[in-house]
């Protein structure tokens, strides 16, 4: 049947991974720029998380937080969290936080392993505001990444920038035009003459124009 994809907002939210390898990093660099507060917690952990930890500092993802955490989880860690990861190579772990997590009604993703999940981690196409996430319903994570390269790879050049200055150019829009097909149609052209110049245009280049169709 497939699973319908909520786009979730995902800043301060409480994320547990539990797991230390490189499938829990990968999982984490994914979401850190969603701006959670993730907790990682793995007896060893790879020691990317570290450069991770680090990075952070420097705000390459803003709002976002990452606490490390060296020891074996508990329920405790799970308790409070909006949505929990397990990405360990031990079956009864993964088992454990699968069962905690459906009685207590959180989202839990069990990395390689469908039928303990209740979300599926999609493979993400993102350029600035943009986020595409293709999902195989868990059937083949192969399928996934394969579409989402073919998506990449056909993706108009600099389609981010353009659609975060078509958002900031949205209360403009809405003082000259009171008629919501007009305001869409205004905004179609601003995007076509953004995607014509690659995406190299300017909040103060698409006002000129905004206010030359007046």
């Amino acid at each position: 049947m497939g699973c319908f994809p909520f786009y979730v907002e995902l800043e301060g939210a409480r994320g547990v991974i539990v797991g230390g390898g490189v499938v829990a990093f990968r999982k984490a660099e994914k979401l850190l720029p969603f701006g959670p507060a993730l907790s990682v917690i793995a007896p060893e952990m790879d020691e990317r998380f570290l450069r991770l930890e680090k990075r952070l500092g420097t705000g390459v993802q803003k709002g976002a937080a990452l606490t490390l955490i060296q020891r074996r989880a508990t329920q405790e860690d799970l308790a409070d969290a909006d949505f929990v990861i397990a990405a360990t190579d031990d079956e009864q772990t993964n088992e454990w936080i699968s069962d905690y997590c459906k009685a207590h009604r959180i989202p839990v993703n069990v990395v390689d392993d469908r039928e303990k999940c209740t979300f599926f981690f999609p493979a993400l196409v993102k350029d600035g505001p943009l986020t595409i996430g293709i999902s195989t319903d868990g059937n083949s994570p192969a399928a996934a990444a394969h579409v989402r390269k073919e998506i990449e790879s056909k993706l108009p050049e600099g389609l981010g920038n353009t659609i975060e200055l078509l958002g900031q150019l949205r209360p403009q829009v809405r003082k000259i035009s009171a008629d919501q097909a007009e305001r869409a149609g205004i905004l179609e052209k601003l995007f076509a003459y953004s995607l014509r110049k690659n995406g190299e245009v300017t909040y103060a280049e698409l006002l000129e124009l905004l206010y030359g169709m007046k």
